[in-house]
């Protein structure tokens, strides 16, 4: 793996996935075996001794920790889930009925089999004869092989199921509370960063020289003046801290710069004002030649004002808000230029996240250099601020309506400011409140051409307009409807609106949205039966036809919490006598338009084809709406990369799941959840492992990282385990396998195994990520035979995380425990040294 006199790479791992990197100058492996020799009195006082054939492993570890410098590499957090068949062995049952006892048993027989709980198998016996006759209850349901839980059942129960996956970008922005928009972002100003939370109230009424711009731009806002500087003050809205103006001479300047002058750009303020008088929150303007815009607010709601080319001064006041009170207000402006003209053309305003007022046809000229950006009054200065100040956003272009959503979320939150009726988020209070992407399954559908593998469960355009149509027979143009609708082989409705292209609205009566259900269709036309009598129904040509989402229990799309279908009506042909570790497999007929169906290159078994579903569902171009990442981007793709490999006995139904955006959190939060049951749900280790480039850390650092962990290993409140599933009813691991995390076990508060790398030669290039040499980590287990322990049985390349004990069949790692840990700092050095041993185990208790 090294050179001559370089340092072994090793690392710890915690229970949460995290890892502690350690370069090992030295590494000793001890093999001890376990033999007793027991003083039981047998005949001439001879003694037994009993080889009970076990061998302790232990690691000798010496090393260095050294200062390092710069910034980390950003690593993306990792999720398994393998879908191999043969768990699926306890059935999804309903039944909650206590078993009775067995069959008494007859001379020199043995009683029948109690039955109980309707749960997996049945843990009841009959009676002895001589000792029981009347036998003892069950307590754990039918018999473990019974027919009706083998066979090819895999996905009987699944309809509705789902499984949630969080999308790192989610997770950190909820758990930070952070803007969760930052592409274009130039000037952000937010009292709460002026100082550290404790020390807020040490520094209430406090006079504010500068205002430190949090965009990482530079751009301060600052005030020489004594006379002049507002004031830092606690328990504003939100109980946040807020930027005090006293009407009278109070402001801040931003010194000019060109992307806080740009043509387009977006002005979001979270403030207050006392008074009804006008209140300049903030003004770039000037005159002679008179240039630039500003943001007031005004008795009656907010103001923008801004100068044409020809220098005349435009306002667009907002219409029936009331802003005065110190209650905070939300206020966005924004100036577009709509026709790519290179003069912005459009003008709107929003407060409390409701779109306010609109002013088209106008233009706009940005100060031409040297003009601040004043903070608190306008230009003259004259208008002063008679308020508070706690947070502005300016960005140099104009957001999308999601994003405007997205930050007016973030603001609602942090200051309890409640947004308008209709807004996204509304009640639910942050816009990433909700951190996972639900994936459920539909065994009533199959994959249509357009959606071959998912479909986002929400309405959804198609392309297709109306070009005529009679009654409920609709003409079309755009796309084939029998692209979209699988009428033949799908059971269900396929319920569609009609949309204005203009106003981007569906159709509606006075009261509500005109539906309809498809019943046949052509190449260029429909046939639908409507959910109202046709004199209510009034498309109209040129109208586009979108599909409505699906009805499914727990699969509905709202606000801020999108769903993607899987549709996998043809994944199994449920027949009952197949044997139990074999699929029948999916089926593959054609599509409606006579196109042959993705069999994902020849697949049989339905583990491996639900695999391959989902796999191409999370890497799709599935919009959701809803941003993954800081850049805006909506689609499944720009969140999940996926890996299909093989599972137990060689089939390929293991996804790796990667999270294209690189959070700094580790394990993320409540990684992975289902609402599936014991014999349905599929082996699972959840998300972790995620960096962002943080800083590195010095020598001192992670020795102090290994001191706390180790002397806080046991400050949890109830014992984990590394395999919460290692002896379900009896059965074993063989039938049910799940790894779970427990909330209070993620934090990072123990060492669970150790990573030591190696070079190989035998499994070089088995492994995608192999190249010139075949890198391996030194693994052990106490399952299989020995040849399943050699190094040609390790084909998981090095750098690979470390695999909880329900994935013992990862080969990269060794599950065990730090025993003892050393380390000695010279004076005359400028690292520690450091000695530990470990021993493997395992299960950790």
């Amino acid at each position: 793996m090294v050179d001559e006199g370089e340092r072994v790479p090793i690392r710890l791992v915690k229970e949460n996935g995290d890892t502690i990197s350690l370069s090992a100058t030295s590494i000793d492996m001890l093999v001890e075996r376990i033999q007793s020799n027991l003083g039981i009195p047998f005949a001439d006082a001879k003694k037994m001794g009993i080889d009970l054939n076990q061998a302790a492993v232990l690691f000798e570890v010496q090393g260095v920790f050294g200062d390092d410098t710069g910034q980390e590499a950003t690593a993306s957090a990792t999720a398994t889930i393998d879908f191999y068949q043969p768990q699926q062995l306890i059935s999804w049952a309903d039944g909650d009925t206590i078993g009775g006892g067995g069959t008494p048993g007859g001379p020199g027989t043995i009683g029948g089999i109690g039955s109980g709980f309707n749960l997996g198998p049945s843990l009841g016996s009959g009676g002895f004869s001589g000792f029981n006759p009347h036998g003892t209850g069950g307590s754990l349901g039918n018999p473990p092989v019974d027919r009706n839980d083998l066979g090819n059942r895999v996905i009987k129960n699944w309809h509705s199921k789902y499984i949630d996956l969080p999308i790192a970008y989610w997770v950190e922005a909820a758990a930070s509370l952070d803007n969760p928009v930052k592409t274009g972002l130039q000037l952000w100003l937010k009292a709460d960063a002026h100082y550290a939370v404790d020390r807020w109230y040490d520094n209430h009424g406090i006079e504010v020289t500068t205002w430190s711009d949090s965009s990482g731009n530079g751009r301060d806002a600052s005030q020489a003046i004594g006379a002049n500087k507002p004031l830092f003050m606690t328990s504003g809205p939100g109980g946040q801290p807020y930027m005090k103006f006293d009407g009278a001479n109070d402001y801040m300047d931003v010194t000019f710069n060109t992307f806080l002058n740009n043509e387009e750009f977006t002005v979001v303020v979270v403030g207050s004002v006392n008074d009804a008088t006008a209140n300049t929150v903030l003004s770039s303007r000037t005159s002679a030649p008179d240039r630039g815009f500003e943001l007031m607010m005004i008795s009656n709601g907010i103001r923008a004002i801004w100068h044409d080319d020809a220098g005349a001064q435009q306002t667009l006041n907002s219409t029936l808000s009331t802003v005065t009170g110190y209650a905070g207000h939300i206020m966005a402006y924004t100036m577009e230029d709509t026709n790519a003209d290179g003069q912005s053309d459009e003008v709107k305003v929003y407060v409390e996240g409701e779109h306010q007022n609109t002013a088209s046809a106008t233009t706009f000229e940005p100060v031409p250099s040297t003009v601040s950006l004043r903070i608190g009054a306008d230009y003259n200065p004259s208008l002063h601020l008679d308020g508070g100040i706690s947070e502005i956003l300016i960005y140099n272009r104009v957001l999308t309506a999601d994003e405007l959503h997205q930050v007016e979320g973030y603001l609602s939150r942090k200051y309890s400011i409640g947004l308008a009726t209709g807004h996204p988020y509304r009640g639910v209070n942050y816009s990433y409140e909700h951190k996972h992407i639900r994936v459920g399954f539909d065994t009533h559908r199959v994959g249509s051409v357009r959606e071959p593998h998912a479909y986002a469960n929400m309405t959804r355009g198609t392309g297709m307009t109306i070009t005529g149509f009679t009654g409920g027979v609709i003409d079309v143009t755009g796309d084939d409807p029998r692209k979209w609708f699988e009428l033949t082989e799908s059971e269900g409705d396929y319920r569609i609106a009609f949309r204005n292209p203009v106003t981007h609205t569906l159709r509606h009566d006075a009261k509500n949205v005109q539906t309809g259900t498809i019943i046949s269709q052509t190449s260029s036309q429909i046939t639908v039966y409507y959910s109202r009598t046709l004199a209510s129904i009034t498309p109209v040509i040129g109208d586009e036809i979108v599909i409505l989402p699906t009805t499914l229990d727990n699969l509905h799309a709202s606000g801020d919490t999108p769903v993607i279908v899987i549709p996998i009506k043809n994944a199994d042909t449920y027949v009952d006598t197949a044997p139990p570790d074999k699929s029948v497999g999916p089926e593959f007929p054609v599509h409606e338009d006579g196109s042959a169906r993705d069999t994902g290159g020849g697949i049989t078994r339905t583990d491996e084809y639900i695999t391959y579903l989902l796999s191409n569902a999370l890497t799709g171009t599935t919009d959701i709406g809803k941003a993954v990442n800081a850049l805006g981007e909506t689609t499944m793709n720009k969140a999940f990369s996926t890996v299909i490999s093989q599972s137990y006995h060689n089939f390929n139904s293991r996804l790796l799941i990667t999270q294209l955006y690189a959070s700094s959190l580790g394990q993320l939060s409540d990684t992975i959840e289902t609402n599936m049951g014991a014999g349905q749900m599929p082996v699972i280790e959840g998300f972790s492992g995620g960096r962002s480039g943080k800083k590195v850390k010095s020598g001192g650092d992670k020795v102090q990282d290994i001191l706390g962990i180790l002397g806080n290993s046991a400050n949890f409140s109830n014992i984990p385990s590394g395999n919460m599933i290692e002896d379900i009813l009896g059965l074993g691991l063989d039938f049910v396998q799940n790894t779970f995390y427990r909330s209070e076990a993620a934090q990072g508060d123990f060492i669970r195994g150790i990573q030591i790398p190696y070079n190989s030669l035998v499994t070089k290039g088995k492994s995608n990520l192999d190249t010139e040499v075949a890198q391996r980590n030194f693994f052990l287990t106490t399952e299989g035979s020995t040849f399943d322990k050699t190094a040609s049985a390790n084909k998981t390349h090095a750098s690979r995380l470390f695999s909880h004990t329900g994935l013992g069949h990862y080969k990269n790692g060794i599950s065990g425990l730090v025993t003892d840990f050393n380390v000695h700092r010279d004076a005359d050095m400028k690292a520690y040294e450091f000695s530990l041993k470990f021993i493997a185990a395992d299960i950790i208790l």
